[in-house]
């Protein structure tokens, strides 16, 4: 990564390397080691420079401490984060972006990684955990009754720099108010509320939001065993099911719940995505059914289907055409616009969710994937 005078680039942060699970363990195990003798901002920048070393390997950049205070010091936000808002699914709301500019980017995803290295999130967290994901988080609720399912409202910003650096100086991190403060500082951003907050958009930021949200996943899940019920937390996503309707709005439960999430950890309910799904409805968990198995949506296959039809009936330009003009115009976040010249990343990507969710023996899966290689290798991509 080329570095400017003041650490900034034009060009893009590198990728991590692929680290095999035994290189990144081993990574972890040495950062965990250092991470008690922390005392400095020398120190702080030591670590970095050995992390970021063992993550992107020839690719890194020496980490100097003019570099480091930059990222930490400079009073300009605009200088340190490029702000922008992306639609919601519904109508009419958006959500802020606060992305990293290159160098501070660089810095928070190697203490994203430390910070991974020395804390285990709560079991009841499942996303941004590495070995958890969406489909862990899907098994827990399969074949319940009733699924209930609760939004937290401006889940990022509504963690402040303030809480953030007591939980850094608390157990297990212990860090002394220096670096308490330093870490503090390259993780927040003053948001348009104005108030200096986790920014959406940092790398750091799902990391820490686990680490804020420990009591309120323990919490939670005492709630849920005193009630018979499942609990898990994927983000801002928090899903309670079982076999008793225990969730209408005046019950005990709720009442309980609401007062755990609100008056005593701080955050806020979302009213309008609050949902209670029947056995006989489509019940669903961060996007996947689980009536009775995991399973992704019915339009999901559809839609993969769709583009592999495409690209085999008109071939690879007009299908990425059609793809470029319409596929990515009715994706309402506009998420995939970067694919929009790679129809067959977004394919790919796509059977790799599938394979995840329905398993690499799963018959829908192994048609599509079959038709998909066979179109790369005619292309003479395989």
């Amino acid at each position: 990564m080329n570095v400017a005078k003041h650490g900034q680039s034009k060009s893009l942060v590198p990728k991590p390397l692929e680290l095999t699970q035994e290189k990144r363990r081993a990574l972890a195990d040495r950062v965990a080691i250092l991470w008690p003798r922390l005392k400095t901002k020398a120190d702080l920048k030591q670590l970095l420079n050995i992390t970021l070393s063992g993550l992107f390997g020839p690719h890194s950049t020496f980490l100097t401490m003019n570099q480091l205070n930059y990222s930490i010091y400079s009073t300009i936000e605009s200088k340190r984060y490029s702000s922008f808002r992306i639609p919601k699914k519904n109508k009419g709301e958006f959500r802020t972006i606060d992305a990293p500019m290159p160098l501070l980017k660089y810095v928070q995803q190697g203490l994203n990684f430390i910070l991974q290295s020395v804390y285990t999130p709560h079991i009841a967290a499942m996303g941004f955990v590495p070995r958890r994901s969406v489909v862990d988080n899907a098994k827990v609720h399969t074949g319940q009754r009733l699924v209930y399912n609760i939004d937290l409202q401006d889940f990022f910003p509504s963690i402040t720099a303030g809480r953030l650096f007591k939980r850094l100086m608390a157990k297990p991190f212990s860090l002394n108010k220096e670096v308490a403060s330093l870490i503090t500082d390259l993780c927040c951003h003053t948001h348009e509320n104005g108030k200096n907050v986790l920014p959406q958009g940092a790398p750091t930021s799902p990391t820490i939001s686990n680490i804020i949200c420990e009591q309120l996943d323990r919490k939670l899940s005492q709630l849920a065993k005193a009630y018979g019920l499942k609990y898990t937390r994927y983000a801002d996503d928090i899903t309670f099911s079982g076999m008793a309707n225990l969730f209408a709005e005046n019950s005990k439960f709720c009442k309980s719940l609401k007062h755990i999430i609100e008056d005593e950890e701080g955050f806020v309910i979302n009213p309008n995505k609050t949902r209670l799904c029947h056995q006989g409805m489509r019940q669903e968990v961060t996007g996947l059914s689980v009536n009775r198995f995991e399973n992704v949506p019915r339009t999901y296959v559809k839609q993969l289907r769709t583009l592999i039809h495409n690209w085999e009936m008109n071939g690879y330009d007009k299908a990425q055409a059609v793809f470029a003009k319409h596929y990515t115009k009715n994706d309402p976040r506009h998420l995939l616009r970067k694919y929009a010249g790679r129809i067959e990343n977004v394919i790919s990507g796509k059977l790799m969710f599938l394979k995840m969710v329905k398993g690499e023996n799963d018959d829908t899966y192994k048609s599509l994937v079959g038709r998909y290689n066979a179109l790369m290798m005619a292309a003479g991509c395989l």
